[in-house]
């Protein structure tokens, strides 16, 4: 489970922003305790299911996400080749005149196994200027690991998992079979490091999604349909509410149709003749490369006729929503951290509230959400306590920032139980600055 994370000089962000996932222990906000998780553990009383942020376009929510996805891909793909060097695609905050004036930054505090670990690594112009392991097992943090440049502290006792990958030189220990743009801890990991390990897998169990457009949403949820006869189940009962009976699971080209030629073409005879061999290409391979997709079935008022149609008269928001419904279902199984940019995009804000509320009351798996959104109807304490509602506003010299709800003393409640009236009147920032209607004027 995520407690916190942090992030500084990515992107849109300059200065170092939280993100937190410990519940408040104000008694003000002591309510819709089926958001929470107890955990009474560390010095952590409970943590959130849900974190929802909320701001304006090109605000950095977006660029958050990906800060959270660019720490996992770090970590889990920085060795894929001896050639590549993950770490050239770090953008750093460009608004300045020197944009490494402090590192990019990238930390996360997080319960797995029973344990509490805290992970962090420091970024100066494409190379590890600084990387650090910290656990608690009983009531106090221990450094495992903290790596500067190519020098390391290591934990003797607690970390002998090192010892074989660092070598002494006048007293101090330095890194051995680590290159300077690859974290210690991936080194590791692969040779089996116990703790390292247990990291990694932490950071594999994070997914994270776009609420746009994601194929492989699309091809996890068929796979699902086709091969879960409980996660079908569990999914038909909530698209049942949209007519929605059943869906199977067919197999259709993967090749595209046959090229035809047209009056406009038959005169270029060499033109012509790339068409027949891309036809026969198409025609020999089409058995071989199908895919699977899936089909909706219904039936009329009666139930007397049931008919089958292709997902794809649905509309855009029903698409969504039967492919998240795989992501979402393998989060709650399996106690995962989803992660879904743009959740509400394409959504009616019922439907939205539906999913949310879906999850909160029946995740108990230790799952967690995160999503950005902008439908302001969400902004309820019927859906979410004030510690969940985050913001995302740039600020004068246009640097990303995040704060809570929580924030804001003199909104602990609202008779109508809506922070949306307040949101959409700037008490909160976070909202588009739009010129006056007037000074658009083409008079």
């Amino acid at each position: 489970m995520l407690i916190e994370f942090k992030v500084q000089n990515y992107t849109s962000f300059n200065t170092q922003q939280t993100l937190s996932l410990m519940a408040s222990s104000s008694t003000k906000e002591n309510f819709n305790e089926d958001n929470t998780f107890p955990i009474n553990k560390f010095g952590v009383t409970s943590l959130l299911k849900t974190s929802a942020i909320f701001g304006a376009n090109a605000s950095g929510k977006t660029n958050f996400i990906k800060s959270i996805n660019k720490l996992r891909n770090i970590v889990l793909r920085s060795q894929i080749t001896a050639e590549t060097n993950i770490l050239d695609t770090i953008i750093p905050y460009l608004l300045k005149n020197d944009p490494f004036d402090i590192p990019c930054e990238f930390e996360a505090v997080f319960f797995h196994d029973g344990n509490l670990y805290r992970y962090g690594i420091s970024i100066i112009e494409n190379i590890i200027s600084e990387e650090w392991l910290y656990w608690t097992k009983t009531a106090r943090e221990t450094m495992l690991f903290h790596r500067t440049g190519q020098k390391v502290e290591i934990n003797h006792r607690s970390f002998s998992e090192a010892k074989d990958f660092i070598k002494k030189k006048d007293n101090e220990y330095f890194l051995e079979k680590t290159r300077e743009c690859v974290p210690f801890l991936s080194v590791l990991s692969q040779f089996n490091g116990e703790k390292s390990k247990t990291v990694v897998d932490w950071f594999k169990r994070l997914s994270i999604v776009s609420g746009i457009s994601d194929n492989q949403v699309k091809k996890f949820t068929i796979h699902l349909f086709d091969s879960d006869p409980i996660f079908k189940e569990w999914a038909l009962s909530i698209l049942s509410a949209l007519q929605i009976q059943d869906i199977s699971v067919v197999e259709v080209d993967a090749l595209p149709p046959s090229v035809e030629s047209n009056v406009a073409i038959e005169s270029d005879a060499d033109l012509k003749d790339v068409f027949s061999i891309l036809n026969k290409f198409i025609n020999k391979n089409r058995n071989k490369l199908k895919e699977k997709n899936i089909e909706i079935i219904k039936s009329k008022n009666d139930d007397s006729e049931k008919y089958k149609m292709p997902v794809s008269f649905e509309s855009e928001g029903t698409r969504k929503l039967i492919y998240l419904l795989g992501p979402l279902y393998n989060a709650i199984k399996k106690g995962q951290i989803l992660i879904i940019d743009e959740f509400d995009n394409k959504f009616h804000s019922l439907l939205s509230k539906y999913i949310l509320d879906l999850y909160q009351k029946n995740n108990n798996s230790n799952s967690q959400l995160i999503i950005t959104c902008h439908d302001t109807n969400l902004l309820t304490n019927e859906l979410f306590r004030r510690d969940q509602i985050w913001f995302v506003e740039k600020n004068s010299i246009h640097e990303s920032e995040l704060y809570s709800l929580l924030e804001y003393k003199e909104h602990y409640t609202r008779k109508d139980g809506s922070y949306s009236k307040d949101y959409l009147s700037g008490k909160y920032g976070a909202i588009p600055l739009l010129k006056s209607i007037n000074q658009l004027s083409m008079a």
